[in-house]
């Protein structure tokens, strides 16, 4: 979990820089990332909590035909989603699907803040499991993915333009309206300048009385990417309106597991399957 273009009061930088044990001017600033990460992320030692007060906080993703799952996310403190809880020694993360072993969950950030994994599968619709362990005590969240579905239209690469009619999506499944939409990619704006976008939510219209239907409104895709343009440039009124763009469309169906019942019911482990196409968005025509 990121946090781009944070603004920090005057009176919080400053104990921000003294948690961060200000002095002479260094060129090293990891203390100082250190604890500004940890201001905003609110972190919370695990020693001094309970484990009834911990809540997983994790999304277990398959896409397409891959075998590969990745599982990311964090732990955190009852329902206080701003919160980050930091392992201690005698304390472990470990995942696995179905009978697999189980392996440690990967901490890229080095600072306990953030876990992940990618783990393979071989069932129609794993089962991933997460286990917090205290000082050999286990406590096992789990949850079973949806089953894989496949994107019947559109096919190839089409582009969606502004003055256009809307994409028809059709998916493989005998139901409408349990399915989400989300873009990762990027935009070239009218001034030739560009910025990338992940996950930006794309309100998917469903298609009553079509299984698996969904269109995808010119409208709708244009205030998407012009509201992730100005975020991109922190929210400058002027700025330009979007040009062009290319992405990728995740078609995504969600099932929610079970938290250890040791645990804080807050937490959430999440299973998730997508199926991918490309898709450009024209603004000029």
């Amino acid at each position: 979990m990121t946090f781009p273009n944070c603004r920090v009061p005057a009176s919080l930088g400053c104990a921000v820089l003294a948690l961060a044990g200000c002095g002479a001017p260094s060129d090293d600033t990891e203390p100082l990332d250190d604890a500004f990460n940890c201001t905003v992320r609110n972190c919370t030692e695990s020693s001094t909590l309970r484990v009834d007060e911990i809540s997983p906080r994790f999304t277990a993703t398959q896409i397409d035909a891959n075998r590969a799952i990745f599982l990311e996310g964090f732990l955190g403190k009852s329902a206080n989603a701003t919160t980050t809880v930091l392992l201690a020694g005698n304390e472990s993360l470990m995942a696995s699907t179905d009978a697999e072993p189980e392996v440690r969950m990967n901490n890229p950030d080095g600072k306990r803040l953030d876990y992940s994994l990618y783990i393979n599968a071989s069932a129609a619709q794993p089962l991933v499991r997460v286990v917090f362990t205290r000082a050999g005590v286990r406590h096992v969240s789990e949850v079973m993915l949806p089953a894989a579905f496949t994107i019947l239209q559109p096919t190839g690469a089409p582009t969606l333009r502004r003055s256009g009619s809307a994409l028809a999506v059709r998916l493989n499944l005998a139901t409408s309206g349990d399915a989400s939409a989300a873009a990762t990619g990027g935009c070239t704006r009218a001034d030739n300048s560009s910025f990338p976008f992940k996950d930006l939510a794309l309100a998917a219209v469903t298609e009553a009385g079509v299984a698996g239907g969904y269109r995808l409104e010119p409208a709708t895709v244009d205030t998407a990417m012009n509201n992730a343009s100005r975020a991109a440039n922190k929210d400058a009124a002027d700025t330009p309106a979007v040009r062009e763009c290319q992405f990728t469309v995740a078609w995504i169906r969600t099932a929610y597991g079970t938290i250890a019942p040791t645990m804080n019911g807050h937490g959430t482990l999440r299973g998730q399957r997508e199926a991918t196409h490309p898709l450009n968005y024209d603004a000029r025509s």
